[in-house]
């Protein structure tokens, strides 16, 4: 188009920010940013001091052009964009250059064609605030809030490719699409002042649960209870015939006020006693934070929305902040990798992580420096040691730290596990707890003595040896 248009400079609007030429086949990033395929940067190993989660398909990232790395799997084509240039290079194409008395009978052509597919695949209006998902499709990103659930896993609703793991999202915000956002006011500005008025997406799914408010469960846990009082007795008789799921909080023992984020329970086996008891037994789903209560025959129901563990993004950039390391620096003192089937991974398998004699020696200050790999062998390691006879203790990070709240007899301390988002952070209070236990199992000057022992380059038995033979001279 002619230079002289202060509106439609193509190649100011859309152009790749590393060939400066108009995208083609653009790739979107995380932060936003757009490139041509071929001008893609080589993909790197993922850096050495993100241990955490190790998937298969995060182990490559593209170091952008904003500074930062990007794993290769949240970065992906942009269908829309790549299907938008491939029309606006062919029209280009067959007219260059334009006259400005052209111009205008050249862009109402181009609205023309591309207009079909500016609509929202979730609400079929003109996009707004258009987001990009890692498979390449594009939604309003209210429409896509619409559809979240944390805790629960979520599809791509073009192609069903997954958006999460486990119920973890592996992105914290999908990007806005920049090549979207630019041509919409170009090309319909009146239509885009008419989408203001239209409602706007509803909210966040969210749930009417029965609550049991009596102590604090964890997810993939399982327990056993029995159900007495009349007014619970009524609430599991309509539980069991919905869809056998029910809310539970912890009731505070000083204050008795009840916790805001609880656990969806689901009842996987019952039994009605003679008089009119439940034994049920339960598994926990998924965490809630309740939004609004009110009393249904004596009974809490609750206004709930989904609480679930920060993205993947987010626990890779907290490791990475708190570790310190560069890429391609040596894991060195604080802590050594362990071996899963022959290679260095921790995800989201469950394959026993082995102590190392580098994970196995800790405190409370060396915690925060150390990797997600080595928090989770110092845990596990420390629970094999106080021999926590379960077979079901699991190795994924996740669901240990869950494992470890469930074993704890603390009420406030088991809720603090729930409301932490981060696995990071929850294998940190496994740690503390493991050396709190220690240091107020043995006086102090054993305690020291004990470390002391557990860092001589001697065995045991020789440290303990010399010890005693300077006390009997001295």
């Amino acid at each position: 188009m002619a230079d002289h248009d202060p509106v439609w400079k193509p190649k100011e609007l859309l152009a790749c920010p590393s060939c400066s030429n108009l995208l083609r086949e653009p790739t979107i990033f995380p932060c936003g940013t757009s490139l041509c395929k071929t001008c893609l940067p080589e993909p790197l190993e993922r850096p050495r001091n993100i241990t955490f989660p190790v998937l298969e398909n995060r182990q490559k990232v593209y170091r952008c052009l904003c500074g930062k790395d990007h794993a290769v799997m949240d970065c992906g084509t942009d269908i829309l964009a790549s299907s938008i240039m491939s029309t606006v290079h062919g029209e280009l194409e067959r007219q260059p250059a334009a006259a400005p008395e052209e111009e205008e009978s050249f862009l109402a052509r181009l609205s023309k064609v591309l207009r079909p597919e500016f609509d929202c695949p979730i609400c079929f209006e003109l996009f707004d605030e258009p987001a990009t998902t890692p498979c390449g499709h594009t939604y309003c990103r209210p429409c896509l809030k619409s559809i979240t659930t944390h805790g629960e896993d979520l599809y791509c609703p073009v192609c069903r490719q997954g958006l999460t793991l486990d119920g973890t999202p592996f992105l914290s915000e999908y990007p806005e699409n920049r090549i979207i956002m630019k041509l919409i006011p170009v090309l319909w500005p009146d239509e885009l002042e008419a989408r203001k008025d239209i409602p706007p997406a509803p909210p966040p799914r969210q749930d009417e649960i029965p609550i049991f408010a009596l102590a604090t469960a964890m997810p993939t846990m399982k327990m056993p209870f029995r159900i007495f009082e009349p007014r619970y007795r009524l609430m599991m008789k309509r539980v069991l015939r919905g869809n056998k799921e029910f809310g539970m909080t912890m009731v505070d023992p000083l204050t008795r006020k009840e916790s805001d984020v609880g656990t969806v329970l689901r009842v996987e086996a019952h039994r009605l006693l003679d008089n009119g008891d439940y034994l049920v037994k339960v598994v926990g789903v998924r965490r809630f934070r309740v939004l609004e209560r009110r009393v249904r025959d004596e009974y809490w129901m609750a206004n709930v929305e989904p609480f679930g563990d920060v993205s993947f993004e987010e626990e890779e950039a907290m490791e990475a902040m708190e570790t310190g390391r560069q890429q391609g620096e040596e894991d060195k003192a604080d802590g050594v990798s362990f071996e899963v089937e022959g290679r260095t991974a921790i995800g989201t398998e469950d394959t026993a992580p082995t102590p190392t004699t580098t994970t196995t020696d800790m405190t409370v200050e060396s915690l925060h420096t150390a990797s997600t790999r080595d928090l989770m062998a110092f845990a596990f390691g420390r629970a094999m040691k106080h021999r926590i006879d379960d077979p079901l203790m699991p190795s994924d990070p996740s669901k240990f730290t869950w494992w470890f709240a469930h074993k704890l007899r603390d009420p406030p301390k088991r809720q603090d596990f729930l409301v932490e988002r981060s696995v990071r952070r929850r294998l940190k209070m496994c740690c503390e707890k493991f050396i709190e236990l220690e240091k107020t199992a043995m006086t102090s000057w054993v305690y020291w003595l004990h470390r002391a022992l557990r860092s001589f380059p001697l065995p045991i038995s020789t440290a303990l040896l010399i010890i005693l033979l300077c006390l009997w001279v001295s």
